[in-house]
């Protein structure tokens, strides 16, 4: 009975932590893969080849030696990216450099569809550990591609005219029903105290819901934002997160601060965002909800910090639905690798008969 009552006092208030990935915005129909990214670049590689027969960049310099002619038709960014890809096969395009990062992100996006920049980033960085030079010639082209992103995402975000959509907004205030929490946890089902949302994005389409709320709410933009200078406020954290990875400890072991520029933990520590994300966390026991996030490696240190915390007492994941299924299970796969005790994996994430799909903007889920 003492053990009941003193269960009952702790989770007596309950909050909220959402996590919002890059699937968030895509549902409200921004065009913020890395893959739209890559094939902007490419369009304009491609329109300076028609206009100029030269491009140069610190990743990728190529020469026409004449004219291609069907250049002139109008191509849509992914058609000029397939255009571009088979030009580099050509003899009459003459590659004067290429970038292996960029190599890798274009090879990986052919086959996959998709691309973590980031991962690719900390292969090759784990390929180069001791050699000064790539070392440096890497971060040089990471902190290039962060430039040219922010600028592509400057003007997706300025053409868009944002909408919220209905069935997201019910799902953020949702009550915390007691068969999606941990057992022996909630008594009952209880009504939200306080929701932060964990915005991994550098947009801000997360306030379009925020500002409807009746209870206390924050907005933590953990990878900064397109308006973050890096002196008053968190500019672009661009890098990977994964300290526990093996190769990563080696790391720790050579004098070379280089290796540690595109690290993300280094860049949290800038700024006030982790130590507010920790205060939400230990503050109450929450349940975490998961709209768009891939759940990819290169935050595991981050999401590993937030699930294995005692007070996350649940995880539900608003997975995205299509004609012939869903990507529930695939996701489960990607989020045990945050998990250092399976036990509690099975413990706190929501079953799939308790999990619904994130809302979209263009059709109903």
């Amino acid at each position: 009975m003492r053990a009941q009552r003193a269960r009952e006092i702790k989770y007596k208030e309950v909050n909220r932590l959402i996590l919002i990935g890059n699937g968030f915005d895509l549902a409200h129909g921004l065009k913020t893969s890395f893959r739209d990214f890559i094939e902007d670049y490419f369009t304009k590689i491609l329109e300076n080849i028609k206009l100029n027969f030269y491009h140069k960049d610190l990743l990728l310099s190529i020469r026409a030696e004449v004219s291609f002619r069907h250049l002139d038709k109008i191509f849509t960014p992914s058609q000029a990216f397939l255009e571009l890809r088979s030009l580099m096969d050509n003899p009459n395009l003459k590659i004067e450099k290429e970038s292996k990062l960029l190599k890798t992100i274009y090879n990986e996006i052919e086959v996959k569809t998709w691309v973590d920049i980031e991962v690719i980033f900390f292969k090759l960085l784990k390929d180069s550990p001791e050699k000064q030079d790539k070392i440096k010639e890497l971060n040089l082209e990471m902190d290039f591609l962060k430039r040219l992103l922010k600028e592509y995402l400057e003007k997706e975000f300025k053409a868009s005219k944002l909408k919220s959509i209905s069935r997201i907004e019910t799902q953020f205030k949702q009550k915390f029903m007691k068969s999606e929490a941990q057992p022996k946890t909630l008594i009952d089902d209880k009504d939200i105290s306080s929701i932060c949302v964990l915005n991994f994005n550098y947009t801000k389409t997360p306030e379009l819901y925020l500002k409807e709320l009746s209870i206390g709410n924050s907005h933590i933009q953990i990878h900064g934002s397109l308006e973050g200078d890096d002196i008053n406020s968190q500019g672009l954290v661009f890098g990977f997160g994964d300290e526990l990875d093996e190769e990563y400890l080696k790391f720790e072991n050579l004098e070379n601060d280089d290796l540690f520029e595109h690290i993300k933990s280094f860049k949290y520590l800038q700024f006030q965002n982790y130590r507010n994300l920790l205060d939400f966390v230990e503050s109450k026991p929450f349940q975490v909800h998961i709209y768009g996030h891939s759940l990819g490696l290169s935050d595991r240190t981050l999401l590993n910090t937030i699930f294995e915390n005692e007070n996350c007492i649940s995880i539900k994941l608003f997975y995205h639905k299509w004609d012939n299924g869903n990507d529930f299970e695939k996701k489960t796969y990607a989020i045990s690798r945050h998990f250092k005790s399976k036990a509690s994996l099975r413990a706190k994430v929501v079953n799939k008969e308790f999990s619904e799909a994130m809302g979209q903007l263009s059709r109903k889920v």
